[in-house]
């Protein structure tokens, strides 16, 4: 063998040992995504009034399968948390949330984030948030 197909072959085994399948969730033989959160209740600036149901809609799609989806709605000043709830969600690579929290305890118009968050079954957290108005 001469250096030329020396060369030749030591690049060819090179790279067919460094194309490697990521198989990260355990035997599905897929890549690590992110999650994809969408959020359709509410909408960015919306106002909530105390007393009234706040509801908190949407999907999370995940190529692996998901462990546990999360929502909190706090004070954007304050960071106090007023409602937080986790679902888990086994083996699943899509779910439709549907939180809803009965607002309390608003007593001045307050600025608040909606946050939802997404875990998958590696340990992978993704979160999407969003700012809304509670008022009196």
């Amino acid at each position: 063998m001469n250096l030329k197909h020396f060369f030749i072959l030591a690049l060819s085994v090179a790279a067919f040992t460094s194309c490697k399948k990521d198989d990260d969730n355990g035997g599905g033989g897929g890549t690590e995504s992110p999650s994809v959160i969408t959020i359709t209740v509410p909408t960015t600036g919306q106002i909530i009034l105390n007393g009234t149901a706040f509801k908190v809609e949407g999907t999370i799609a995940d190529n692996n399968s998901l462990a546990s989806a999360r929502v909190e709605i706090r004070n954007k000043t304050t960071s106090a948390v007023y409602y937080n709830q986790t679902t888990t969600t086994p083996n699943t690579t899509f779910f439709r949330f549907d939180w809803t929290w009965t607002v309390s305890g608003i007593t001045a118009t307050t600025p608040a984030t909606v946050k939802v968050t997404a875990r998958d079954a590696n340990g992978v957290e993704i979160s999407k948030e969003m700012d809304v108005v509670l008022e009196n």
